[in-house]
């Protein structure tokens, strides 16, 4: 409605000026338009803030009559003021802006006064509002403070509108200044250009004046040569008058030879001018023709040349990126097929040691299976004996003399019980312990004879003082043979290429001989392991067996309690006793002293492995130093002989 008001104000205005019925004067721009738009879009907001504050209002209007009368006397001069005088604006924005602040102040006004006007509480309402007047009357913003902060709004928005027209108009001159200036360099172009064609043309007149000037000269000189002859045939001729008259046709055909002479100079000139026109016209064509081409010839050669450059960069990175796929998969490969290696020769020494574990479990369950078969052996010897006994003094045939002999065998079976086992246990540890541990312990561990092919070790084979002795006596009796036979080879020059490959195979074999010694003290160790861990497992079935038979155990005889300790076997597999026994109520005290024994004996057992198999480690530690110290002597020889034998040979 602010735009329809202010488009009939300025129509208003045109119509009393120009004097036409329906003309009206068109906006310069769209941002006119938007300012009438910003003033109706004022218009909104006062309205909805009188709305937000309209109790305020009602509330005040006791105290705010005079303000409201002097309010309602400015409203008819407000509204007639809108219709000033004819104005003499030379400009249409000047006469835009004083109708939009004259349009924005009658609106404001009008609005004020109607909404004043209108009564929107009754008395009652106004009673009980009345009450907290001055708590409300904090609680409202001042309509006057809005409608300055919306003015200041608008102002605002007119000056940036303002400075983006002016910045617009800017550009637009400085376009204007730019095509200004390319036209003016154009035109400077065309004058440098003519200028040059004029320049040009002046070369041309002032060659063709020179040639004139020449042909001029040419011509006077002909002319000076014609007039000498012409007097020399005139005084030849007054000469012949003197004979003769003078005869009139001559000079007649001399001036007609004249006239066509001269005819046919002027023709030739101006043949020549034309020639030089048409070479002058026809180089410039060519030359410019010639500076078009090379030209283009640039162009073509410059992307020529790019395009060159672009199909070898792409070429090259082909390349290059197939190089990278081919490097990619040929890593690739080698990684699998490296990994595949890796798991044929994991699979296989899984499998080696899966057979080797098991060979040495065959081995094991073997040795036991035999010990168990002579323990029985030994105990059906021992049950026999001891029948034989009790059955010959039962009879009374026992002599007194071979009392003190059977002592032993007459003794308690707690006592026997106790002796036998510790004898077992003795031999088995002795039968166990290898080289090292026996090393450890020389003075309290006698050597024992081996009774199975794995118990062999070094000390069993090393040789004795006596075959020592006599080794040493052979030696110094063969001495200076043998001084000479190990003398001869060396002394001479050629043969020792050969001693020194014997020395070199010599090394080899004993490097071969301590790295089989080195595997088979590997071997040793996790036999070793192995039987421990049958140990401790044979030690918990023995004490099961124990938990669960011992009642049962109390009706056998001595001999078959002790088999069953040591062994652990069920009473399936033995033979029933042919004599009762007193049972017992309790376990006796030898026999727990006996087990605490074995316990003792099984951790000093441990011990003595761990400490075996800490030597085994430190020995294997030094004998691998020596090998890489023999390998590398052994090289360094290799060496030598090579170098030696590249001599002899040349």
């Amino acid at each position: 409605m602010a735009s329809e008001f202010a488009v009939s104000e300025v129509f208003s205005h045109k119509k009393s000026h120009s004097g036409t019925s329906s003309l009206a004067v068109p906006l310069q721009s769209s941002d006119q338009l938007g300012d009438h738009d910003d003033a109706y879009s004022e218009a909104q907001a006062l309205l909805g803030d009188w709305l937000s504050s309209k109790l305020r209002l009602e509330l005040e209007m006791d105290e705010e009559d005079d303000l409201m009368c002097s309010t309602e006397g400015r409203g008819p001069a407000a509204l007639a003021s809108p219709q000033p005088t004819t104005l003499n604006y030379d400009n249409f924005d000047d006469l835009y802006n004083c109708l939009a602040e004259e349009e924005e102040h009658i609106a404001v006004n009008t609005f004020l006064q109607d909404l004043m006007e209108q009564e929107v509480l009754d008395s009652g309402m106004m009673e009980e509002l009345a009450l907290d007047v001055g708590q409300t009357r904090k609680k409202f913003r001042d309509p006057v403070v809005t409608m300055e902060a919306r003015h200041k709004q608008v102002r605002e928005n007119r000056a940036r509108r303002e400075a983006e027209r002016q910045r617009q108009q800017r550009e637009s001159k400085a376009q204007q200044d730019a095509k200004e200036e390319a036209k003016r360099r154009e035109r400077e172009e065309e004058t440098r250009k003519k200028q040059e064609a004029r320049r040009q043309e002046e070369m041309v007149q002032q060659e063709m004046v020179r040639l004139r000037r020449q042909m001029e000269e040419r011509r006077g000189l002909e002319q000076l040569v014609r007039q000498r002859e012409r007097e020399r045939v005139e005084g030849q001729r007054a000469a012949k008058s003197l004979w003769s008259a003078p005869t009139v046709s001559t000079k007649q055909k001399q001036q007609d030879t004249e006239r066509k002479l001269y005819k046919e100079q002027k023709i030739q000139t101006m043949v020549h001018m034309s020639n030089l026109k048409c070479l002058q016209r026809n180089f410039s064509g060519w030359f410019s023709v010639v500076l078009d081409r090379r030209l283009r010839m640039g162009k073509a050669m410059a992307l020529c040349d790019w395009k060159r450059k672009l199909r070898v960069w792409r070429a090259w990175q082909i390349v290059v990126w197939a190089g990278q796929k081919q490097r990619e998969v040929v890593r690739t490969e080698e990684e699998l097929r490296t990994k595949n290696r890796q798991c044929q020769l994991a699979v296989e020494s899984d499998r080696r040691r899966l057979l080797r574990r098991c060979l040495n479990e065959w081995h094991l369950w073997c040795r036991m299976e035999r010990e168990q078969r002579e323990l029985l052996a030994q105990q059906q010897e021992t049950r026999r004996k001891m029948a034989a006994l009790i059955n010959a003094a039962s009879t009374g045939k026992l002599k007194t003399t071979a009392t003190p002999a059977y002592q032993p065998i007459i003794a308690p079976p707690e006592a026997s019980n106790q002796t036998e086992t510790t004898e077992r246990e003795g031999h088995y540890r002795s039968d166990t312990l290898t080289p090292d541990a026996s090393a450890v312990y020389p003075d309290k561990m006698p050597l024992a004879h081996p009774t199975q092919a794995w118990q062999v070790t070094r000390r069993h084979v090393a040789p004795t003082a006596a075959e020592l002795h006599g080794t040493r006596q052979r030696g110094e009796g063969s001495g200076p043979v043998c001084s000479k036979s190990t003398v001869s080879p060396g002394s001479r020059y050629e043969n020792r290429h050969a001693a020194q490959q014997q020395i070199i195979m010599q090394q080899r074999k004993l490097l071969k001989e301590q790295q089989e010694q080195i595997v088979q003290l590997k071997e040793e160790q996790s036999m070793m392991g192995l039987e421990l861990e049958m140990e401790k497992t044979a030690q918990v079935s023995q004490l099961l067996t124990q938990g669960g038979l011992r009642p049962k155990s109390h009706n056998l005889d001595p001999t078959e309690q002790r088999a069953l300790r040591v062994t652990g076997e069920p009473d399936s597999q033995r033979t029933p006793p042919r004599k009762a026994v007193t049972r017992q109520t309790c376990p006796h005290p030898i026999i727990t002293a006996m087990e605490a024994r074995a316990r003792q004996r099984t951790e000093r057992r441990k011990e003595i492995e761990e400490l075996k198999r800490k030597k085994e480690e430190e020995k294997l530690v030094r004998d691998c130093k020596v090998l890489c110290k023999i390998a590398a002597n052994c090289n360094c020889l290799t060496k030598k002989c090579n170098q030696r034998s590249e001599l002899f040979a040349g």
